[in-house]
């Protein structure tokens, strides 16, 4: 039946019922079967004299359902702090739709996923983070610790020194793709030395190079490295494939007096590179990026 129409036929049925017992009174018929209403039959006329709700009429309220409390969002601050402290390492921390935090990237390092986790459960009561990190040569590790504190610094700058590159951490590029982006530099003129360290231990001074001899940038500018056709050097990604790391320092004069070779042993590098650091200005500050390379 069609609860619009419940409201006609129900009182009709009980006016029927009420003129019988009248006219039984009224005859003297003693004899007349009471009828009790069961509980259903009760129920039922009492459900259909009430009007069915609708946005317009009137009648009982329809419950709305409530949407179950969001849980808090962890605060990740101190985890994110604390992990800046693995300098051969590049960590980022999350939190994923299951409100479990994750942590993932890269280490040349002894870093070990089980002490992350047990960080994480430090800085976050009764959570153990899920962990997923992988590993790149430990020789990717010196040129890290020789600018650790440089790179501490560079996080304390309202605008630091920073590699843009198109992807999250430990982007894959694969073989016969052009090495392109931008170098933001910091809050004061800068000049820039860009290096990129290959997983066969080798280093490439991508900035200054033979058709850039100047690293020299303008406070806050950005400076696009390897694109094709603008004038300057550009680098396509070849053999050996595997985790590579790219080096910026920003120093308020030039770390090298003179040039140094376009490519080079790391191993023949690292020890100018650690002269050179040794003796720049305290304003110097660095930063770094792993990226993997993959065979076409």
């Amino acid at each position: 039946m069609n609860d619009a129409f419940a409201p006609t036929f129900a009182p009709t049925t009980w006016r029927l019922r009420w003129a019988a017992a009248l006219l039984a009174a009224v005859i003297g018929i003693t004899a007349w079967p009471a009828h009790d209403a069961t509980a259903s039959e009760t129920q039922a006329e009492t459900e259909a004299e009430v009007p069915a709700n609708s946005e317009t009429g009137s009648g009982p309220a329809l419950s709305t359902p409530v949407d179950p409390p969001r849980p808090a969002v962890p605060d990740l601050s101190g985890l994110r702090t604390a992990l800046a402290e693995f300098q051969c390492a590049e960590l980022e921390v999350a939190v994923g739709k299951d409100q479990r935090v994750a942590i993932s990237g890269l280490t040349a390092g002894d870093t070990d996923p089980d002490s992350l986790a047990l960080l994480a459960q430090d800085y976050i009561t009764g959570q153990r983070a899920a962990v997923d990190i992988e590993r790149a040569s430990p020789a990717l590790c010196e040129p890290l610790t020789l600018i650790g504190a440089l790179r501490t610094s560079n996080a304390g700058l309202a605008a630091p020194v920073a590699i843009r590159l198109e992807g999250g951490i430990g982007m894959a590029l694969h073989g016969g793709q052009d090495l392109a982006f931008d170098v933001a530099a910091p809050d004061f003129p800068a000049h820039l030395q860009v290096d990129y360290f290959t997983s066969d231990g080798d280093v490439i001074h991508l900035l200054p190079n033979p058709l850039e001899i100047s690293g020299r940038v303008e406070a806050g500018a950005v400076r696009r490295l390897g694109e094709r056709g603008a004038g300057g050097r550009f680098w396509s990604i070849g053999p050996p494939y595997g985790h590579e790391l790219i080096v910026v320092i920003a120093s308020p004069t030039p770390l090298f007096a003179s040039p140094r070779p376009e490519a080079e042993p790391a191993s023949s590098y690292l020890p100018a590179l650690k002269q050179a650091l040794d003796a720049a200005a305290p304003a110097t500050v660095a930063t770094a990026r792993f990226l993997k390379t993959r065979a076409p």
